[in-house]
Parts: structure tokens; sequence; C-alpha cells
């Protein structure tokens, strides 16, 4: 079935859906939302975001944050070998460089990567309370490397003067122990605590693909991370919050992908640092908020190459990233009708050469709220030290009818050259100026008679000016346009109380304008259908069907190719034994389908994992 096909059968169900009757059902239940800077419930946000709680990732099985996004069929995860090593995120078609990532409101994208990107494989799941994905250009909002959108990850805080908290332990293929603990608690009504602390350990399998290499070695990984939050009452409406989180880990990594890139000595230590203080004032007569907030990063990546007979090479590459951020954000609620919010930020962020680039940023954002319609608008300011100022915006939409809801939104976004990309020797160019795009976006909620929720969304994204390099002498420089443009559905059916599924899909294209090709690594149709079943006595069973269509990549050799589509199909069980434990089992890659998200790399097969959760 061709691209065109799937894109004009979604666009139908879209149009379908508007012209149809709207049903006088109660609008579906709100969650509560930050990642729009103005917090605020889901059905008066014009912006396109998708909630994920702690009970869904529960509910899901889900043992990594790759596993869990995987499951969006709007965002493609890519991974380099076995649970722990690199994993990319492509959110809507853009780059894996375009998505921004933030732990309670701290920056995790890494200033020493080339790209400036995060690396989502690294991060566990582990004390998490839920993620926020706001997608589309928000330059306005967040700035630099939020072009394709922005995941939002909020960490548990203390709720309650008892102690509060939880347990786990699994055991699965490849030798995979995965273990953590986290808790929260309140003490004396002024302080609280949230500490987690989570290990992973897996042999793993061969990054480069054991088919294509014979007598390929296991590469495995290891993780350590811990996190601890607190806030103090300074006084009645003053709050004092800190967060920390630092993460050791250790991959075996090898040459690439494909025939001849295995290799049994590399590695890679990495090692991170997220802290953040910050002074919360919610002003008298609960008119406005005021946040003064103090983040610091610290990244530190070590590529070992060792020598064997094969591999003669030898090298060490240290990269170290550090970026520091000052902001002051402040929220008025002006009247019933009208919240301003305005932001001022300063980043200091250096690498392992002591380079330096500095950006200071200003943003005016507005919410209106006029009955049933919403109005979103504001304009940025950003300063950079290597490139003249640069402006982004946005505007937005909504309609709430009484059991549906509309939104439109025309945003901007841009991504600042990394400090590599600058500075690198031989490579590096320092008269870089920043990619840039524009968004624009369409969607429809609708609660129709029970059982049926549905969501459709049609997308376009134009990427100008983008960062790459020659092909010929690798030096870095801004090269070619793109497009990007698709329609995502979304369905969420309650067949009966114990019986529910979500089905999606995303028909996109995607288009380098300079050379007419499609972008490597984004296929033009993705699906996911996951149904679960839930009895009253305790057992919940889940099963997931994926399906990815081919889609463009480039061997070992610059080469390009066409990679092949695949279904997976992963099933999940969870039995509630008592109010405060459970057992589970997960299987993934039910049958065992040979396949591969990168070109080259191995995926492993058919795994199996079983472990219990304690809660307390």
């Amino acid at each position: 079935m061709s691209f065109d096909v799937l894109a004009k059968l979604g666009i139908s169900i879209l149009l379908v859906q508007i012209s149809l009757p709207i049903s006088l059902l109660p609008a579906s239940e709100s969650i509560l939302i930050t990642a729009d800077r103005i917090q605020t419930d889901s059905n008066k946000s014009s912006s396109d975001i998708r909630v994920i709680t702690n009970e869904e990732i529960k509910n899901l099985s889900s043992l990594t944050l790759p596993e869990l996004l995987s499951k969006e069929s709007d965002l493609t995860v890519t991974n380099s070998g076995s649970n722990g090593t690199n994993a990319s995120l492509f959110l809507r078609g853009t780059d894996s460089s375009h998505t921004l990532v933030l732990l309670d409101g701290i920056v995790m994208n890494d200033p020493s990567n080339p790209n400036r990107q995060f690396d989502i494989g690294r991060l566990s799941l582990n004390n998490i309370e839920r993620i926020e994905i706001l997608k589309g250009s928000q330059g306005l909002l967040y700035g630099s490397n939020a072009i394709g959108g922005v995941l939002v990850i909020s960490t548990k805080k203390a709720q309650s003067n008892s102690l509060k908290g939880e347990s786990y332990f699994d055991y699965g293929s490849f030798k995979t122990v995965n273990t953590g603990a986290n808790f929260q608690k309140k003490i004396l009504e002024h302080v609280g605590l949230s500490f987690g602390v989570d290990l992973m350990s897996t042999e793993g399998f061969s990054a480069a693909d054991s088919k294509q290499n014979i007598n390929a070695d296991k590469d495995g990984s290891k993780r350590i991370s811990c996190d601890l939050g607190s806030f103090l009452d300074l006084s009645k409406n003053t709050k004092l919050e800190t967060s920390l989180r630092y993460s050791h880990s250790s991959t075996e990594v090898d040459k690439g992908g494909g025939a001849g890139s295995d290799d049994p000595n590399d590695y890679q230590i990495d090692e991170e640092l997220y802290s953040k203080i910050q002074i919360l004032k919610n002003w008298e007569g609960g008119d406005a908020q005021t946040k003064l907030s103090y983040n610091l990063t610290k990244h530190f990546r070590l590529f070992n190459v060792l020598y064997d007979s094969q591999h003669t090479e030898v090298s060490h590459t240290l990269n170290i990233g550090d970026l520091h951020t000052l902001s002051l954000n402040h929220t008025y609620y002006i009247n019933e009708f009208l919240t301003q919010n305005f932001n001022i930020d300063f980043q200091n962020e250096t690498d392992q050469g002591n380079r330096l680039n500095q950006n200071i940023s200003t943003f005016l954002y507005h919410q209106i709220e006029l009955t049933k319609n919403i109005f979103n608008f504001g304009l940025r300011l950003d300063h950079n030290k290597y490139f003249d100022n640069h402006f982004t915006y946005k505007l937005a939409a909504s309609h709430q009818f009484d059991s549906s809801l509309i939104k439109l939104s025309h945003s901007t976004g841009f991504r600042a050259p990394s400090l590599s990309q600058l500075f690198t020797p031989q490579y590096g160019n320092i008269y870089l100026t920043p990619e840039t795009s524009q968004s624009v976006e369409t969607s429809f909620e609708k609660q129709w008679a029970n059982p049926l929720k549905s969501t459709s969304t049609v997308f376009f994204t134009k990427l100008n000016n983008r960062l790459s390099y020659n092909p010929n002498t690798l030096i870095n420089s801004n090269k070619g346009n793109a497009e990007i443009y698709g329609v995502e559905n979304l369905l969420a059916i309650k067949w009966s109380h114990p019986f529910t599924q979500n089905l999606s899909f995303t028909a996109m294209k995607t288009r380098d304008l300079s050379t007419n090709a499609k972008l490597p690594r984004r296929p033009d149709f993705n699906l996911k259908n996951i149904f679960t079943y839930q009895s009253q006595n305790g057992h919940l069973f889940g099963y997931e069907l994926s399906y990815v269509s081919k889609r463009g990549d480039v061997d070992n050799l610059g080469n390009n190719v066409l990679m092949s589509s695949y279904f997976i199909s992963n099933i999940n069980y969870r039995y509630i034994l008592t109010s405060n434990k459970e057992i589970y089992l997960k299987v993934k890659n039910l049958f065992n389908t040979d396949y591969q998200e990168i070109y080259g790399f191995g995926t492993g097969g058919i795994s199996l994992t079983m472990g219990t959760h304690f809660y307390f």
C-alpha cells in the first residue's frame, strides 16, 4: 500500500470525524500538564501533548525508555545493540538531534555530543512519575534542539507523611538483571525527600549483526544510577526545591553495523550528572508564580579502541560537556481569561577543549481562554555568542465542543550549531548558522458513544539550512532543506470493562529537497496495536503488535540501502498477588522475527523477562 493511499485514508478518517454529528457525552477526563510552561488541563491546551503516566508504564510492563517510547506510532526509536546501548529517537520524522529532553526541568542533551542530542538508552524508568511528549517545533518555549518536540520527564515527589515507595527485580534473556528501588516521604509537613537507585547489567548480544559476522562476540552493558530530590517550605508561599541525578555506564561496542564490523575489545564509559536548585514563590492572592533556578549538568564520555590481532588501531577519545543554566520564569494570571508567562535564560556550555559558547534568551507567552476557545501566542529572542539574534514564535488555537476538541498551531524552532560542529579540528566551521524549522499541524479529538475515543492529526514540518557536513571534505556546513508531512490516527477503545485496545498509525513522507531522497530511518508507515485484558482478581494480560514499513538507511560503505519492513509481537502478563506485591512476565519478539532497526546492527531475537514488584 503506497504512502499516498495511507495518507488519504488518514485524512479521510479525520474529515469523517469532523463531519459526523457530535455526541452529547461529557468531555473526556482531563490531565494536568506542565510541558506548555503554563500549568493547565490537557483539554485546555492548544498543543499536541501525549502524557504517559506511571500507571500506564506499569500496565505496559515497559522496562526501558526506548521500549516505552517505541509504542507511539509517530515516534521511531532505533537501537544500536542490546539494552543500555545507544538509542536514538525520531519524533514525527525530524532528526534524532531535534528532540530536547528535560528531567525535572533540567536539560539532558549533551553539549559535547556532535549533534547535542541525548541518548535515551541510558535513562532508567525507575522513580519516573510521568512523561509528557510535546510535539512539533517548540523553539518559543524551549529554544535550541526542540524542532521535533520535547520530552518533559518528571520524577516522583513526596506527597504524604507516610513512607511511600517501591522496589523491583527482574531477570531475563542475555543474562539481563534489572533491579531498583525508590521512596518518597514528607517530614514534619515542611520537608519532602525522594530517592531512587537502580542497577542494570546484561551480557547482551553482538551489536554488529551476528548473521553477518562469524563468531561475533557479545556486547554487554552495565549501568547504575541514583537520584535524590527534596523540597523545603521556607514560608507559606515559598519553597526551595533541589534535584540531583547521577548515572554511570559501561558498554561494549563494535566498529559499526554489517560484515566485518565486530570487535571484541572496544568499549565506552559514560558518566552523567544533573543537578538543580530552585526557589518557587506563589504570590499572595494566587495570581502569580515565580521560579528562579540554577541547573548544572556534566557529561563525561570515554571511548576506548584497543588492540587485537584483527584490529591494530589503538585510541582513547575523551569528550566532556558542561552546561550551566540560570533561569527566571514568571507566570502571571492576569484575570480569568488571560495568563502570561515570561522567561529569561542564560546558558554557558563548555567542552573538553575548554571551548565556550553562551546564549541568553527571553520569551513572552500568552494564553487567552474565552469560554470554549483557547488562544496561545508568543515570541522568543535568542542571542548567541556565534550567531546573530534569532527569533522564534508560536500561534495556536483550540475550540472545545461538548465532546470534541479541535486544535490548530503554527510554530517555529531552531537548532544551534554544537561546540563540536563549530570547533572540531579540521572539520569544524565557525561560520555555521542555526538550522531552522516551521511546523503546522491540526488535530481533532472526539469522544464517541462508548467505547471509542479518537484523535487525528495532520502535520507538516519544513527544515531549512540543515546542519550537516560536506561529503568530500567532511567539513561541517549548512547543507540543504527538507520537508516532512504526515497524518496520525489514534483510537482508544473500551470494549467492555476488562477489555481495552489502543490502535494508532502514522503515515508520513520525508524528503531531502537537495537530493530528492527520503530521510533515513523514517518509515512511511508505522502501526501500533496494544490490546489489554484486566480481570477483577488481579490478572492483567497485554498483547502488542507493531508494524514498521520499509525505510532507507546507509551501509558501512556509505551506500544507500533499503531496509525491509517487519512485524513484531510482544506479550506481557502481570498478576497482583496482594495490594503491595505483584509478579510479571514479558516476551519480546514472540515469533523471533529477523529484523534490523539500523543497517547491520543486531536485534537479538526472542527474549523473555520475569520479575517481581513490591510497593510500600
